[in-house]
């Protein structure tokens, strides 16, 4: 996919840009000739992706959840670059598993102000400058937990299932000036913090792959892929909906 997307002199902002698939999307697109922002709450993580002098880089660091701050991120993009043509919500927390019943007031807010509420704002933001060019694409990355159940996550679920209503709404409400929106849901990925979680990756396949019609867990080379496609000109005519990287999993 990555050979026949080109985005050169496009600028993408990506949020959640020092975890594992932030990156990877980050990557995908500077091979697609895109500048990139790479925004996130963690400094040190950020500073050690990419290039220390790569001017097809800025780095931002942000809450999400802060209306202050996202703004910040989205003038500060504009002011080095003069434009913003797509906007990765990515970042995400996973709160601890908690039955409904028992969910922590606490847990459930922080997984709806950085997952759902953050997406909302750095869209609000950025859709400006992506109205005023005619263009544009906002894609929130949700999971397969936004379209199924599984113990003891609901909090994360309703977010991510909150991340592809807004992707729709945004679609409906922007499509006449230009601007798609969509949703991207991952199943289980081999992820750093899976394979911390599991302790390798055998041991995460051994455990979850069988749940997968694919006989498999996904690479986050994959998503990141698909993420990059759906930024080009062949995805075009694809928005307002979801688009699972689950290898079946939603489908049983």
């Amino acid at each position: 996919m990555s050979s026949t997307t080109d985005l050169s002199g496009q600028v993408v902002v990506i949020t959640g840009a020092a975890g594992d698939l932030g990156w990877a999307i980050a990557s995908q697109c500077l091979e697609a000739g895109a500048r990139v922002a790479l925004v996130d709450l963690d400094a040190k993580a950020l500073a050690e992706r990419g290039g220390p002098d790569d001017p097809r880089l800025m780095r931002l660091q942000c809450d999400v959840a802060d209306p202050a701050q996202t703004r910040q991120v989205v003038e500060a993009v504009l002011a080095q670059w003069s434009r913003l043509d797509v906007l990765v919500n990515n970042a995400a927390v996973v709160t601890p598993g908690e039955k409904i019943g028992d969910l922590a007031p606490a847990h459930w807010h922080q997984a709806m102000a950085i997952n759902l509420t953050g997406a909302w704002l750095m869209s609000r933001w950025a859709l400006a400058p992506m109205r005023k060019a005619g263009r544009g694409l906002v894609l929130n990355v949700a999971s397969q937990l936004g379209s199924v159940a599984a113990p003891g996550r609901g909090a994360y679920g309703a977010s991510k299932a909150g991340l592809i209503a807004l992707a729709r709404a945004i679609a409906v409400d922007h499509a006449d000036e230009g601007i798609r929106a969509l949703s991207l849901s991952p199943g289980a990925v081999l992820t750093s913090r899976v394979l911390r979680r599991y302790g390798d990756a055998a041991a995460a396949t051994s455990a979850l792959a069988g749940r997968y019609p694919a006989g498999r867990l996904g690479e986050v080379e994959e998503v990141a892929q698909t993420a990059l496609f759906l930024m080009g000109t062949g995805a075009s005519f694809i928005t307002g909906t979801d688009v699972r990287v689950d290898g079946g999993y939603t489908a049983i």
